[in-house]
């Protein structure tokens, strides 16, 4: 979605579609709702991440009390805009000091859906803040999200080059590797986040610059985008392989003829690389996956690489006879991304950071060797709030059914016993 804020009001572009938001949208919408503007708020404060040896979790550590909190939802939901409603309420009555930031769109689904005021404050209506996407990112403390995984990967897409806050996120009847709280266990665990008695698994974001045929390296830094899930790219609709040239860490790998590659978190080993045949990863294991997208050769395998590699991946052509107008296509966390043409690369990184050795281009702001990680961060990657553990393992049993056929003839088998 893009913002942009005018004096006659804010102006929301998505998916082609172009909304305005008067100068009305801030002054009340209902008898029960007032909008403000989010840049009323002051700046958000990071919490700290405190890290135990007893534990694969950090301690989610707030210094300032927790004042900003950005609620996003799946979008035109019935279910997802009832819990927001619901949400939202408890927070006004039992935490009357929390403000509650929303976006625009999201105004006009929940405003007209509240029937009375805060508990706390009778006679006066709920408060909500809206603005530009840039506001709302510089004051957000906490994200919480309604919905799927979707709405998570929305969510921290907006923090693309800054640090994201910790994110809460419910289940509403969703199923999801990213959801371990139930909606309706949501007034308990918000007042664990609250009062610092949360856990957060931290989860890595790979970092992707583009680099256009005769560009300068050092141009493609200022448009970096991050990745939760993964990062591909594919032929798309063209009816032609796509021919990849993959470098690590300066080295020539091969090249690969495929339908495409995808390059992929931990996180999202269980997305589009599961699909394709990747390796299922622990969120703990510091890596980034490469995977082939249906390749023309049994032996190009899924690789994992070390947390620290630098890939670069180039656009070739079958021959040097070949026109130079195939396009490949560039997605983002399921996001199209402007396609890229024969000779474009991209240079994809881990967030937290890598190390260059010689012979390693772009986006190195840094002498060769050394660890590079984004100035004016604290923490990169996305801290989760967790449930338990053992919420991965959780996950791949009661998602993908793993090992069923086995697991299940052992229970077949154990009964039968009993039986006897």
């Amino acid at each position: 979605m893009y913002l942009a804020r005018t004096k006659f009001g804010i102006f929301s572009c998505k998916h082609n579609f172009v909304k305005f938001y008067s100068i009305a949208t801030f002054g009340e919408r209902t008898r029960y709702v007032k909008i403000k503007p989010v840049s009323d708020l002051k700046l958000g404060s990071n919490p700290d991440y405190i890290s135990s040896p007893s534990s694969k979790l950090q301690s989610l550590i707030w210094h300032n009390p927790l004042r900003n909190i950005l609620i996003t939802k799946k979008p035109w939901s019935t279910t997802t805009t009832d819990a927001m409603v619901k949400f939202i309420s408890h927070l006004h009555d039992s935490y009357p000091e929390i403000n509650v930031i929303v976006q625009p769109d999201v105004v006009d689904e929940i405003s007209k859906e509240f029937t009375m005021s805060p508990v706390q404050t009778p006679n006066e209506p709920h408060v909500l803040f809206t603005g530009p996407e840039a506001d709302i990112v510089s004051r957000t403390e906490l994200v919480v999200t309604l919905g799927g995984d979707g709405t998570i990967l929305h969510a921290v897409s907006n923090f693309n080059n800054r640090q994201v806050p910790p994110v809460l996120a419910f289940s509403l009847g969703t199923l999801g590797f990213l959801l371990p709280f139930d909606f309706q266990e949501h007034k308990k665990v918000f007042d664990e986040v609250i009062s610092s008695r949360a856990k957060c698994l931290h989860r890595t974001r790979l970092e992707c610059h583009v680099v256009r045929k005769g560009e300068k390296a050092e141009d493609a830094r200022a448009s970096s985008i991050h990745a939760m899930n993964d990062i591909f790219l594919h032929r798309g609709s063209a009816p032609h392989l796509a021919y990849l040239d993959v470098f690590i860490d300066g080295k020539y790998l091969t090249r690969t003829t495929a339908d495409g590659v995808a390059l992929s978190t931990p996180t999202g080993s269980t997305a589009y690389s599961l699909s394709a045949g990747g390796s299922i990863v622990s969120p703990l294991v510091p890596c980034i996956l490469l995977t082939p997208i249906c390749p023309r050769s049994l032996s190009f395998r899924p690789l994992i690489l070390p947390q620290s590699s630098h890939i670069k991946i180039q656009v070739g052509a079958k021959s040097q006879f070949d026109p130079n107008d195939h396009e490949i296509n560039l997605s983002v966390d399921g996001v199209p991304k402007e396609t890229l043409k024969v000779g474009d690369e991209i240079h994809v990184i881990n967030e937290v950071g890598t190390i260059y050795v010689n012979g390693s281009e772009l986006p190195a702001s840094c002498s060769s060797g050394k660890f590079k990680k984004k100035p004016g961060v604290k923490n990169s990657g996305i801290y989760c709030v967790a449930k338990t553990e053992n919420d991965w393992a959780q996950g791949i049993n009661e998602l993908l059914g793993f090992n069923s056929s086995f697991r299940f003839s052992h229970i077949r088998n154990k009964i039968d016993d009993t039986n006897t």
